[in-house]
């Protein structure tokens, strides 16, 4: 009977310990606040418990691309909607980066790449013409595919997150 007891009280301070550890590693969440967690388990919410928004900068908002005349690198890139992508020609001959598909261009704004040429309204997702060094901000998420016109055989893709 004395044995019972004390199996008793060791299974007590079991379901304590457990029920202890179980309430210190839960996320508190702030009313209105959806919780969410990165790889690591940790909090990525944006919302700290004073109610102020933090930005978040796992993905980035500017991205540069380089072309040596022959290929872009890196030919893939990703960013946030609303961010820019500079392609920066580091090579001799000239570029036109260009949305897919070659050779009408119409992917990103719906509209042919001559209806679209020049792009005054800067919506197009078309550099235009050849040229050393253009810049487009994506206000459309998804992923768009690019070209460079006067070398088609140079390519590459912007993720574009929301």
């Amino acid at each position: 009977m004395q044995n019972t007891w004390i199996w008793v009280v060791i299974a007590i301070i079991i379901l304590a310990g457990g029920y202890w550890w179980w309430q210190t590693s839960q996320v508190p969440v702030v009313p209105g606040q959806v919780s969410t967690t990165d790889t690591a388990g940790t909090d990525t919410s944006g919302i700290d418990v004073t109610g102020s928004v933090t930005v978040d900068t796992t993905v980035p908002m500017v991205a540069t691309i380089t072309y040596d005349g022959t290929s872009f690198s890196p030919q893939t890139v990703t960013i946030k909607k609303g961010g820019t992508v500079s392609w920066n020609n580091e090579g001799t001959r000239e570029m036109w980066v260009a949305s897919a598909q070659h050779p009408n261009h119409t992917m990103y704004s719906s509209t042919s790449l001559a209806a679209h040429c020049p792009d005054t309204s800067k919506s197009a997702f078309d550099q235009c013409a050849g040229g050393n060094n253009y810049t487009f901000t994506f206000h459309k998420a998804g992923t768009w595919n690019y070209h460079d016109h006067l070398n088609v055989t140079a390519f590459g893709s912007v993720t574009v997150v929301e």
